[in-house]
């Protein structure tokens, strides 16, 4: 072998040796913040994005045509204006105990309920309401000592609740509502800020996606499964 050889075969196990350390040492790292219970309520913005239902999408759609959710009997509907961005606030509850075997990695539970709207250039006479509801299992990751990244994903039951409000033909207010029950989870990742004097409590922003499937009940169609995603934008304060 020469002596080329024999140098870059040293190199390779010296970077081979560097990088086994390197790993060892963030497995067995131990974030503070993953060193005892922590409760979570957060705040936060969230964008629904809707993906597929029969009515799920027949009502985007109606809005995506400036028009009432209301059909009269000449089968003609009122042109109410382009429809806001459906968008709203969540708020959740969550909480994590940590695995000691698992050094940085926590398992608890979590509680996010989201409400979200759009209104048309008519204003208050027309209007949609889309909320959801998720509780499950949840698990969050801190991988580093001296960092405070943390990655977060639950799983568990979902619920969603929708309500039309137009004017109907005799010109009153009315409202059409819809609920259905399904299963949904969410990844996301995040930071933790720890700007109090008890260095356990700290202030977390995260993005976090989250995919959920349900079945609903519709009139005249029977069971529609949706299908819709959500962006959210949190700031938890942990404690």
């Amino acid at each position: 072998m020469s002596l080329t050889s024999i140098s870059m075969t040293q190199q390779l196990l010296k970077f081979h040796g560097i990088l086994l350390c390197f790993c060892s040492y963030t497995l067995l790292a131990q974030n503070p913040l993953s060193e005892q219970t922590q409760v979570e309520v957060g705040i936060g913005l969230v964008i629904p994005v809707l993906q597929n239902g029969q009515e799920l999408n027949r009502a985007e759609h109606l809005r995506d045509q400036e028009l009432s959710y209301y059909e009269n009997t000449a089968g003609e509907r009122s042109d109410v204006g382009a429809y806001s961005t459906l968008l709203g606030y969540s708020f959740s509850l969550a909480f994590h105990k940590p695995i000691k075997r698992v050094k940085g990695l926590m398992i608890g539970a979590v509680v996010r309920n989201s409400q979200t709207g759009s209104t048309p250039d008519a204003g208050y006479e027309e209007a949609y309401f889309f909320n959801f509801i998720t509780a499950g299992l949840s698990f969050k990751y801190y991988p580093f000592e001296a960092a405070n990244v943390f990655v977060r994903t639950d799983v568990g039951m979902a619920g969603v609740f929708t309500k039309n409000r137009f004017i109907n033909e005799q010109a009153e207010q009315n409202f059409l509502h819809q609920f259905g029950i399904g299963y949904g989870g969410s990844l996301g990742v995040g930071y933790s800020v720890t700007p109090f004097k008890n260095k356990s409590k700290s202030l977390d922003a995260t993005i976090i996606y989250q995919q959920i499937t349900t079945r609903v009940e519709v009139d005249e169609i029977g069971d529609d499964h949706w299908k819709f995603g959500a962006v959210h934008f949190t700031v938890a304060y942990s404690f």
